[in-house]
């Protein structure tokens, strides 16, 4: 039987820095590696939540990307 073995997981900040000059919005991202595997989601919220009160620019989202081994 196959099982999933998690490796690693990373949260990806996205946020809108700004206006280029043809008129289109410029994002830029932040990526946080060595998330727990244990977090939820309302831990995430929190950490989302306070990278937003220090950052100058608004979060557009949030994402979170695990990697998981496939052991057969």
């Amino acid at each position: 039987m196959a099982n999933l073995t998690f490796e690693n997981a990373t949260l990806k900040i996205v946020y809108e820095t700004g206006i280029d000059e043809y008129g289109d919005v410029v994002y830029s991202s932040r990526s946080y590696k060595n998330v727990r595997s244990n977090v939820t989601a309302e831990q995430l919220a929190a950490v989302v939540q306070s990278f937003i009160q220090l950052s100058n620019y608004p979060v557009v989202h949030a994402t979170l990307s695990t990697t998981e081994k496939i052991d057969l």
